[in-house]
C-alpha cells in the first residue's frame, strides 16, 4: 500500500516536472521567436506578454536615470519617477501600439487578431530586454550605456516585428517595411514622452 502511495507520488511529481519544462520550452519559443504567435490559433495572454516591454522600457530608463545622476543632473527621486514611468507607458504604450497596428491591417482586409499582434510586438521585446541588461551590468562599472544598449535593443526589436508585419501583411512588398517604420517611430516617440514627463 504504502509502495503503491509512493510511487503515485512520483508519477504526480514527475508529471508537474514535465509540464513545467514544457512551459518553459513553450515561453522559450515565443521569447526567441515571436512570429511563432501568428500561427497559433489559441488565444493568448497578451495583458501578460506585455510585462516584457514594461520591465525592458524600465531597465532602459533606469540606465539614463544612472548615466544622467552620474553627470551630476539628476537626483534619486528623478531616477524613481524616470523608472517608474518607463515601467507604465512601456506596458500601456506597446498595447496601444500593438491594437493600432491591428486596426491598419484589419482595415486594410487582412485577417489578424488583437491578441497576437499585441502579444508578437510585446515578445519582440525579449531581444530588448536583454541588450538593456547587459546595459545595466556595464553601467555598474561606471560607463554611460542608456544610448548604446537602448537603441541597439530597440533595432533588434523591430526586427521580429517586421518579420511579423510580412507574415500577416501576406508578404506585400511595401506594406511591411512602411508598418515596421511607423512601430518604430511611434515606440521613439513614447520614449521621448517619458523623457518629457520625467524632466
Amino acid at each position: 500500500m504504502g509502495y503503491i502511495m509512493d510511487e503515485n507520488t512520483s508519477q504526480t511529481t514527475n508529471h508537474k516536472e514535465d509540464s513545467i519544462l514544457k512551459k518553459i520550452k513553450y515561453m522559450l519559443l515565443f521569447a526567441l521567436n515571436p512570429m511563432a504567435v501568428l500561427k497559433e490559433e489559441k488565444i493568448h495572454k497578451w495583458y501578460l506578454h506585455l510585462i516584457l516591454p514594461a520591465v525592458g522600457w524600465m531597465i532602459f530608463f533606469l540606465q539614463v536615470g544612472l548615466d544622467k545622476n552620474r553627470n551630476g543632473y539628476f537626483a534619486t527621486g528623478k531616477i524613481i519617477l524616470l523608472t517608474s514611468m518607463g515601467l507604465i507607458i512601456g506596458y500601456i504604450a506597446v498595447g496601444l501600439i500593438g491594437a493600432l497596428l491591428t486596426l491598419i491591417l484589419a482595415s486594410l482586409g487582412k485577417k489578424t487578431r488583437l491578441d497576437q499582434v499585441i502579444s508578437s510586438i510585446a515578445l519582440s521585446h525579449t531581444y530588448m530586454t536583454f541588450s538593456v541588461i547587459l546595459g545595466l551590468i556595464y553601467n555598474l562599472f561606471g560607463y554611460n550605456s542608456a544610448a548604446t544598449f537602448g537603441i541597439t535593443g530597440l533595432l533588434c526589436t523591430l526586427l521580429p516585428i517586421y518579420a511579423g508585419i510580412r507574415s500577416l501583411s501576406k508578404r506585400s512588398t511595401f506594406l511591411a517595411p512602411i508598418l515596421a517604420t511607423v512601430v518604430g517611430v511611434l515606440l521613439l516617440a513614447s520614449w521621448q514622452l517619458i523623457m518629457y514627463i520625467s524632466f
